[in-house]
């Protein structure tokens, strides 16, 4: 298990030259075209977003007021609560407005050729098992409250703000609770290259 804290993530420019994201991850780390980011960025005006061909998207408000995404003739999206999430084709041309001021979103961005992914929203109020079993890694990001995870070993990490624990199988099955009495919810990303299983890990 890789602790990654939201203090130490990295600045980059947005791929078309918007505004400014800090990237969490991404596989293979030195990679343009990567099979799977994760970052975080901070949205301070409206405008487009950059497009991201042959990529799907996943985008989670963590905070702020929110935003409205428009794709076009593919509809529109609000998100107005943290943990509130849309999923989107990288190639759709997204227009976004603010709805009250900045607003930080986490982004998950997988390839559709040279990736497979499984992503969710996990609200925990008491202990939660997440299985990391047939897949490469497992990303588990602190979106409201404080977590602990804790894997097979006994190993026991806290997240908080946009923290994210790193795990792969070895870290078998994970438990997963509050750190203190709050509920927290957290946003879940399995990932694997396809016809892996998980039975290695990534270093």
């Amino acid at each position: 298990m890789i602790l990654l804290r939201e203090a130490e993530y990295i600045t980059v420019p947005w791929k078309n030259g918007g505004g400014l994201t800090r990237e969490i991850l991404k596989v293979p780390a030195t990679a343009t075209a990567f099979d799977w980011r994760l970052s975080l960025a901070t949205i301070e005006q409206p405008g487009p977003f950059s497009t991201f061909e042959d990529y799907d998207r996943t985008l989670v408000l963590v905070r702020g007021a929110g935003v409205e995404l428009d794709f076009g003739s593919h509809g529109r999206a609000i998100l107005r609560a943290p943990g509130q999430l849309a999923a989107f084709d990288g190639s759709w041309a997204t227009s976004c407005t603010l709805l009250d001021g900045p607003s930080s979103d986490l982004n998950l961005i997988v390839s559709k050729t040279r990736a497979e992914a499984r992503a969710r929203l996990v609200r925990v109020a008491t202990p939660e098992i997440i299985h990391t079993a047939g897949w490469e890694e497992t990303l588990i990001c602190c979106i409201t409250g404080a977590a602990q995870i804790e894997n097979a070993a006994g190993e026991i990490a806290t997240l908080s703000g946009a923290d994210v624990a790193r795990c792969n199988p070895d870290d078998g099955v994970l438990t997963c609770a509050p750190d203190g009495t709050t509920p927290v919810l957290l946003f879940v990303a399995a990932l694997r290259h396809p016809g892996n299983t998980g039975r290695k890990a990534i270093s």
